[in-house]
């Protein structure tokens, strides 16, 4: 007799910088933040980051390593070499992410009686947190696409020398 399999989410690495700092100060930005900018905010960033998940997860069939700090949420891709046209997708996933559902939204609420403050605070927050992110300095997703691009037309970068 066998027997019957159990299935299980697989394990995620979440890493925490300075938690208790990190803890005390979204405890207070949250207690203070009386207008909800900065929920929306904190969404608007996990979606970025569920956009970068997903395609890691279908590129490497496992969970990614996430790490948290005061500047935010970021995935780790410590120790995994990906190929330029990989870590394109990789890179512009999150700022994909939040573009289409500012357009999403945007377009939802051109239609009669569907406008609300939460929609507009939701997609302008989005297109700031995607058009930031898809600024070309490293550290950035356009840091990295700049370089996945560079790589893929095979000016600079070590694969090119």
């Amino acid at each position: 007799m066998t027997r019957p399999r159990h299935w299980a989410l697989p394990k995620s690495k979440l890493r925490v910088r300075r938690p208790c700092l990190l803890l005390f100060c979204y405890t207070l930005l949250l207690a203070t933040d009386t207008t909800g900018v900065l929920r929306i905010g904190i969404l608007c960033a996990l979606l970025h980051e569920c956009g970068h998940a997903a395609v890691f997860m279908l590129q490497q069939h496992r969970l990614p390593e996430l790490e948290a700090s005061l500047t935010g949420i970021r995935l780790s891709l410590r120790g995994i070499l990906l190929s330029p046209g990989r870590q394109l997708m990789l890179a512009a996933a999150g700022p994909g992410v939040n573009l289409l559902l500012a357009a999403v939204v945007l377009t939802w609420m051109d239609g009669p009686g569907h406008y609300s403050y939460f929609g507009m605070w939701f997609a302008v927050t989005n297109l700031l947190v995607g058009g930031f992110n898809l600024l070309p300095l490293p550290g950035l997703d356009g840091g990295m696409i700049a370089d996945s691009l560079r790589l893929l037309a095979g000016r600079g970068g070590p694969s090119a020398q």
